[in-house]
């Protein structure tokens, strides 16, 4: 994904990453976190950045900017890879609609991935490697020479 992002700030441990999302109006504080949620997969979690350093993942920002926001967790993926290689990572929107959001992104920026990632799709119990036809409820992302 060749997009514009936002400058953003790293954990030491590669794990927690910042960034502000900004327009003309408000700033928002963005947090994306890689949680350990079973043995070598993290779960992928973007939200908005409290005062009480806590973040919410169902706030809607209405910023107009989501393919900035977007562009920029896709970098901390990227990131995460490089630290990580040999770790999955599990990914859902905190509602459908951004569930279905993260499909069309996939599948829209798909042939760039496809060489060194491998995306399954999930929904219920199972999943599979990503097809453009079926409809998911999340996705798992790893690299093809770690898979």
């Amino acid at each position: 994904m060749k997009h514009n992002f936002y400058p953003f700030r790293a954990s030491k441990d590669f794990l927690r990453f910042t960034f502000e999302s900004e327009s003309a109006h408000k700033r928002i504080n963005k947090v994306v976190e890689f949680v350990l949620i079973e043995d070598e997969l993290y779960n992928l979690a973007l939200g908005d950045l409290g005062e009480n350093g806590m973040y919410d993942d169902l706030s809607v920002s209405n910023n107009n900017d989501m393919n900035l926001v977007l562009a920029t967790v896709i970098q901390t993926i990227f990131n995460f890879f490089e630290i990580y290689p040999d770790k999955k990572l599990f990914f859902q929107g905190s509602t459908p609609a951004r569930s279905r959001l993260y499909q069309i992104i996939i599948a829209k920026e798909r042939e760039q991935w496809q060489d060194d990632y491998v995306i399954e799709g999930v929904f219920g119990d199972e999943r599979e490697v990503f097809q453009l036809t079926r409809n998911y409820n999340a996705f798992i992302l790893s690299l093809k020479s770690y898979k």
